[in-house]
C-alpha cells in the first residue's frame, strides 16, 4: 500500500511542529519541500512506500478549502503558508493528526524531518 501525503497534511504538520518548538506560525514553500522530502525518506527507510502529492492546483485548493486555518504570505521573493490568527495547535492536532497512522505521525515528528524546517529538534 502506498501512502499519499498532500499539501494539507504536510503544511498542517509542519506548522504544528513549528508552533510547538519555536512559536513560529509560518512556513516557506521551500522549507515545506525539504520537510516533505525528509518525511518521505523516513517512511521509505522503514519500508513504507510513500509519495508527496503536491502541485500548484492542489495548493490553491488547499488554501481555499482550509481558509479558516491558513493563508498565503510573501516575504520578498519567498512565499509560504501562515497559520491564521486565533488558530491553535490543539485545533490543528484535532483536524490534521487525529486520523494519521502512527508511522506517518512519527515521520512528521522525526527530528531529522523537523530540522528541515529550520528549527532545532
Amino acid at each position: 500500500m502506498c501512502i499519499y501525503i498532500g499539501i494539507e497534511d504536510l503544511a498542517a504538520n509542519a506548522l504544528i511542529e513549528l508552533v510547538e518548538r519555536s512559536e513560529k506560525r509560518e512556513v516557506l514553500f521551500r522549507e515545506l519541500d525539504e520537510y516533505g522530502a525528509e518525511v518521505i525518506k523516513y517512511l521509505n527507510d522503514r519500508q513504507e512506500q510513500a509519495v508527496l502529492v503536491l502541485s500548484k492546483e492542489r495548493t490553491n485548493d488547499f488554501l481555499y478549502d482550509y481558509s479558516d486555518y491558513f493563508e498565503l504570505f510573501s516575504r520578498g521573493m519567498d512565499e509560504g503558508i501562515r497559520l491564521k490568527e486565533g488558530v491553535t495547535v490543539s485545533t490543528l492536532w484535532e483536524k490534521f493528526r487525529g486520523y494519521l497512522s502512527v508511522s506517518v505521525m512519527l515521520a512528521f515528528m522525526d527530528n531529522v524531518s523537523i530540522r528541515a524546517l529550520g528549527v532545532s529538534a
